[in-house]
């Protein structure tokens, strides 16, 4: 049997856990109408909490609802694909009868034999702002619309942005269906909006992904399992959903695992067990040792004196114990913050946002120190 589990990063999963109301909310403002605040999404959230897959089903979203989806690609910076490609193919597309056929010359090998060239009608376009206005505008006139999307948005450049932003929002002045989904992480986000450009972005509704609840997750188990021809007896059901925590690729990874080590068997809680400590590896390899590229050595400190504790903790208790005084351990704690790896629990309190990071800080401390 076939393992019905996807833990890849962007890959739509068998069975989607939780996000209905986003994608409901979005699809109403479709619906709405020119000026519905809900066609303009910024979703941030760590690594593996489904960002991806959410863009993903936004766009299914608009195409049921007869709209055209563009992905814009963050390192793109010049948006060549958009203007020379994927815009010019939707002109064309919804201007496939608007070609004509032009006598281009005259065969004299051939007797009355004439060659033709058929070419658009329409000029070719060249700036950004004037190709999606057209596109945008061709649609709106067809009942349809436009759906721009970009994922990591944290990796386009400030100027890159504010480019295609402007002609975005060229075409909410001229009344043009037209609508825009970003995805990137949270510290990323908040810097790249800082810039002056990036302006028409930070009124976008901003969607910070959290948890999965525990019965979506339990649900998209269940489902998945029996999608693909196995069983899971409810032990097993229930230990493998608190495995998760909620994390969407943790969804896809311990499910994968847990089926992958039940062989021809139904999945039972022995299996779940025994998949854990592969969970833990797979995460440090596929999220946690990317997300802690980039922090700065004192931040480091703190998070692996974090480790060391069973649960939450004080940041001025760890800053005691590691010899830095005053009011330093707030700072590092908001930077930290900030990054999206650790979560406010009290005052000056907080504990890992990753799942099984302090595991894995436990295991590889000296790697990262």
């Amino acid at each position: 049997m076939r393992n019905p589990f996807r833990p890849s990063f962007g890959v739509n999963p068998l069975v989607v856990a939780g996000r209905t109301s986003i994608v409901d909310n979005f699809g109403f403002a479709l619906r709405e109408g020119i000026g519905a605040p809900y066609r303009f999404i910024l979703i941030s959230g760590t690594r593996g909490t489904g960002k991806t897959v959410l863009l993903n089903q936004l766009e299914e979203e608009a195409k049921e609802l007869g709209w055209e989806c563009v992905r814009a690609r963050a390192s793109d910076h010049e948006h060549h694909e958009l203007i020379h490609v994927s815009l010019p193919r939707l002109i064309k597309k919804s201007r496939a009868h608007g070609s004509r056929v032009e006598i281009s010359g005259v065969s004299i090998a051939n007797i009355g034999g004439i060659t033709f060239d058929t070419s658009s009608q329409f000029p070719q376009q060249t700036s950004l702002w004037s190709i999606m206005n057209d596109a945008a505008k061709d649609l709106t006139a067809k009942g349809s619309g436009l759906l721009i999307t970009m994922d990591e948005v944290q990796s386009a450049s400030p100027e890159s942005l504010h480019f295609l932003m402007d002609a975005i929002q060229d075409c909410v002045r001229n009344e043009y269906n037209i609508a825009l989904a970003v995805a990137g992480l949270p510290l990323e986000i908040s810097k790249l909006l800082a810039h002056e450009g990036t302006t028409f972005l930070r009124r976008a509704i901003h969607i910070p992904i959290e948890a999965l609840n525990t019965d979506d997750v339990r649900t998209a188990i269940a489902e998945t399992v029996k999608h693909g021809g196995k069983d899971i007896d409810s032990q097993a059901l229930n230990s493998l959903t608190n495995a998760c925590h909620g994390y969407a690729y943790l969804l896809q990874l311990c499910g994968s695992i847990a089926w992958t080590m039940s062989g021809s068997q139904n999945i039972s809680e022995k299996h779940v067990t025994q998949s854990l400590p592969l969970v833990i590896e797979r995460m440090g390899q596929q999220v946690h040792m990317p997300a802690m590229k980039g922090i700065p050595y004192r931040e480091m400190q703190f998070l692996i004196k974090l480790a060391e504790a069973e649960g939450p903790a004080n940041f001025n208790e760890l800053g005691a114990e590691l010899g830095i005084p005053g009011s330093q351990p707030s700072t590092y704690r908001r930077r930290l913050l900030d990054r999206g790896v650790i979560v406010a629990t009290g005052r000056g309190r907080a504990d890992f946002a990753l799942p099984y990071l302090r595991e894995h800080l436990r295991l590889n401390a000296d790697q990262y120190l």
